[in-house]
């Protein structure tokens, strides 16, 4: 048309490295990061530009260690640090928060991964350890992990602000779930509780972040069955011959790019991904 300035489209994958360019330099935390999604997760943010502080377990840091290492020899823009922290202990939390908050000033992402699933029924017998583990990581650690990044969020100076994110990596469970087939064991029940309450809280830091007047946006992902990381949902015969479809780890990253990606009037409050042919 007459006046009218064609606009030339930008291919989907420019758009989001254009959008995730604005983080070059900025700092994130990654819970569960020794993890298939977790490790995917980290090395993403770390070829976008982002320092990466990793959270993981003893046997899961000295994995952190190694990929930080090749990272640094692909010389990648960013820079992968790993830390041992149990996240259902407080003090293992907080004095990770206070290393970055001396060397960093503050953080902008927070991206938390870590969960846990607990084999075998709730009815199962001698198994309460197991269950408050479930309930003790992926809520209440949680929690904890969101509360200090929050605080570190908010002290950072004001033209750092204009950016600060926190991605859940939740579960297609935390929705609807069930048996993946009408002969299949069911999960233990206190998982899918857990990712139910995880994405009720998602919603109840959204406003409180607004209460607050902090411009910081939260984002939920609920992938399904993730390659290397759901086998407990999963019965012996399914697992022996493959017959449930699942996602790659990268699949879950690329959501996380998706999400802090877009501009900043817009916020990518929930995502569900399913591999194709699943029926969960």
């Amino acid at each position: 048309m007459d006046g009218v300035e064609n606009e030339i489209p930008i291919p989907w994958q420019e758009k989001l490295d254009n959008g995730v360019k604005r983080w070059e330099g900025r700092v994130a935390v990654v819970t569960g990061a020794s993890s298939p999604i977790g490790r995917a997760i980290c090395e993403d943010l770390v070829k976008h530009g982002l320092i990466v502080c990793g959270l993981a377990t003893r046997s899961g840091k000295h994995e952190l260690e190694d990929l930080g290492k090749k990272l640094e020899r692909q010389q990648e823009k960013g820079k992968l640090l790993a830390f041992e922290c149990d996240i259902k202990e407080e003090g293992h939390i907080q004095p990770i928060f206070r290393y970055i908050e001396d060397h960093y000033d503050g953080i902008d992402l927070l991206v938390n991964n870590a969960n846990v699933m607990c084999k075998g029924l709730i009815l199962d017998e001698d198994n309460t350890p197991l269950m408050r583990d479930v309930m003790e990581t992926n809520i209440i650690g949680m929690c904890i992990v969101t509360r200090e990044a929050a605080r570190l969020m908010k002290m950072r100076k004001e033209e750092r602000k204009n950016l600060g994110h926190v991605v859940n990596i939740l579960s297609i469970v935390g929705h609807k779930f069930g048996p993946s087939n009408s002969r299949s064991k069911p999960i233990n029940g206190l998982y899918p509780a857990s990712r139910h309450a995880a994405t009720a809280i998602t919603e109840c830091i959204r406003q409180e972040f607004l209460f607050l007047y902090e411009n910081v946006k939260i984002t939920a992902i609920s992938p399904g069955l993730v390659e290397g990381q759901d086998t407990d949902i999963l019965t012996e015969e399914e697992r022996a011959h493959g017959k449930m479809p699942a996602l790659e780890p990268k699949d879950v990253s690329a959501a996380v790019l998706y999400a802090i990606s877009v501009k900043d009037t817009v916020q990518i409050h929930e995502i569900k991904i399913k591999p194709v042919g699943e029926f969960i």
